[in-house]
């Protein structure tokens, strides 16, 4: 395997060394000038480690020049302008080269180079969560804005190279615009909205439908669906959203007015009946089961743009009715809650009512949180504390939690590293079962979105690739350590169900590392994807496990393996 970026494996430093200046005190007597130098260095080979070395060097008067090269191994030689060198990985080097053009005192340039050496053990006798997939929300265009919403080259680059088998979407607040009928228990699928634009409201449902059937062909795994807000009519204040300018985040009342963005408590059965009513549509309509179904976004929040406000208490109850209703009508849809964002004792209040009871518990699949800011990923951190006590939540009742919404990690390479941290915090302490980012395209490419409708993919879009295409529905995530210090963060899976192995290195340093592995599970070869400042998910080929594997400083690298 040939090497021969510079950036992230060898921290190049230019050293420029003044020219003695002319002058009795200086003794050179003539005009002649020195040469002047810098010297970077390359990677050029990994097993064995081999750093090709260039001095750019440049003599004013044109004088030839000679090279002695000192390696930092002890010994000096007279050499060219571009050497290469063998070295040991897991320990630094001072190189300095020595630029003379006879006439005047030599030039003397130096760098550093240096790799850490850490061990990874894999115990595959441990084991924690499964995997259920990776994706995220919505088309190739936001539906609120002009489309197109998808085309043959966007879902190709969905499923077959980033590898999403998750897609979130949403039940059109226009959907049922009207009420179909009195009778919540006589479904008239025939007065449902599917084609016509309302003022106020983001799109319709015929926009999402091509869409949906071109993923169903492609082959998608599991369609979510989370409800922003119910029909208006079913509400207090007959709004999609708070009816104002302003967000917020009210507490739940039970003496409700015509200004309260909640859901009336007669309506319950109605909207029970447009949750069943849209299954079944999209059923009809593009042949996909709907894998689960949230019956409400961010629950804790007014918006002025389709929300829906519960307390603990009225989800429960509403879950207790939309999960009988699927029961009755054999509808085999999950039901996941409560998808809060942000604090945690806010989220815990939501979600306890509904553990602790039995009814409203049976109907829930598995927990689902938002996973904005939750990024630390030391077992010590606050973040890492607070998924730990989410999965907490539904593990006594063998329930999944499920990471359902982030964005807002900086459109660069920074961003994607401090994502893929995110992610890694996620899967060690919360054991989630399922990562979906928020916006997967928009027409312009920012913090929100994977890549453009233009098909302008962001650097995030590649470290979410080194995730989503090589850990598959199935994966088991099993036990993985690293030399404590190392900087490198890692993840360890095995699929039963494709033969798969999958390890998953964040290195957070500016330091190139080599790991040696060990221990269970560890198979005799990999191919290895390393995405970085450089790099955008790229196959290096073949690494040989018996050899030590080469991790670019700041970088993420997929180790994948399938039999």
């Amino acid at each position: 395997m040939k090497f021969t970026y510079t950036s992230f494996l060898l921290p190049t430093i230019f050293v420029v060394l003044l020219a003695c200046k002319k002058g009795s005190n200086s003794g050179i007597t003539s005009s002649n000038q020195p040469p002047l130098a810098s010297l970077a260095g390359t990677i050029t080979s990994t097993n064995p480690l081999t750093v090709k070395f260039t001095v750019a060097a440049n003599d004013p008067d044109n004088d030839p020049l000679s090279y002695t090269w000192d390696f930092g191994l002890g010994s000096y030689q007279i050499g060219n302008d571009s050497e290469s060198v063998n070295y040991e990985p897991g320990k630094s080097y001072t190189i300095k080269v020595s630029v003379s053009d006879g006439k005047n005192p030599p030039v003397v340039v130096n760098t550093t180079f240096s790799t850490s050496l850490a061990t990874l053990t894999i115990d595959n006798t441990t084991k924690f969560q499964t995997i259920e997939g990776f994706g995220g929300f919505g088309a190739k265009d936001a539906y609120w804005g002009g489309g197109p919403f998808t085309s043959s080259d966007f879902v190709n680059t969905l499923i077959n190279d980033l590898g999403l088998t998750i897609l979130r979407d949403d039940i059109p607040t226009n959907f049922e615009i009207t009420n179909d009928n009195s009778d919540p228990y006589m479904t008239d699928l025939t007065k449902y909205n599917l084609n016509s634009n309302t003022a106020g409201h983001d799109g319709k449902l015929a926009d999402h439908l091509p869409y949906l059937q071109d993923m169903k062909t492609a082959g998608l795994d599991k369609l979510i669906v989370s409800i922003w807000s119910p029909a208006p009519w079913m509400k207090y204040n007959n709004n999609v959203g708070n009816g104002t300018s302003q967000n917020a985040a009210p507490p739940y009342t039970t003496s409700p007015d015509a200004t309260t963005n909640q859901l009336k408590t007669d309506m319950y059965q109605e909207f029970a009946e447009m949750c069943v009513a849209y299954i079944k549509i999209i059923k009809q309509q593009t042949g996909i089961d709907v894998y689960a179904l949230s019956i409400q976004n961010e629950p804790r929040f007014s918006q002025s743009y389709a929300s829906c406000v519960y307390n603990g208490e009225a989800m429960r109850d509403v879950i207790k009715v939309v999960g009988k209703r699927f029961q009755d009508e054999a509808i085999t849809t999950k039901l996941f809650v409560p998808e809060d964002v942000g604090w945690f004792d806010g989220a815990n209040a939501i979600i306890q009512p509904i553990l602790a009871d039995p009814e409203a518990r049976q109907y829930v699949s598995f927990i689902a949180t938002h996973g904005y800011a939750f990024d630390g990923v030391t077992a010590s951190s606050t973040d890492a504390q607070t998924w730990t006590k989410m999965y907490n939540w539904g593990a006594p009742y063998n329930k999944e939690l499920w990471m359902t919404e982030t964005s807002g990690f900086s459109n660069d390479f920074a961003g994607a590293m401090k994502m893929a941290k995110a992610m890694y915090t996620a899967f060690n302490f919360g054991n989630v079962s399922a990562w979906v980012h928020w916006a997967l395209s928009t027409s312009n490419l920012d913090e929100y979105s994977l890549m453009s409708s233009s098909g302008t993919r962001s650097k995030r879009y590649y470290v979410s690739k080194n995730f989503y295409r090589y850990i598959r529905p199935g994966a088991v995530r099993i036990k993985a350590s690293v030399t404590d210090n190392s900087g490198l963060y890692v993840l360890s899976f095995e699929n039963n169900n494709e033969n798969s192995k999958t390890i998953v290195i964040i290195n957070d340093t500016t330091q190139a590392s080599f790991i040696d592995l060990a221990g269970q599970g560890v198979v005799s070869q990999y191919n290895e994807y390393v995405t970085s400042a450089d790099d955008d998910c790229k196959d290096y080929g073949v690494v040989n496990s018996s050899n030590k594997i080469f991790i670019p400083a700041s970088s993420v690298v997929t180790l994948y393996k399938k039999n």
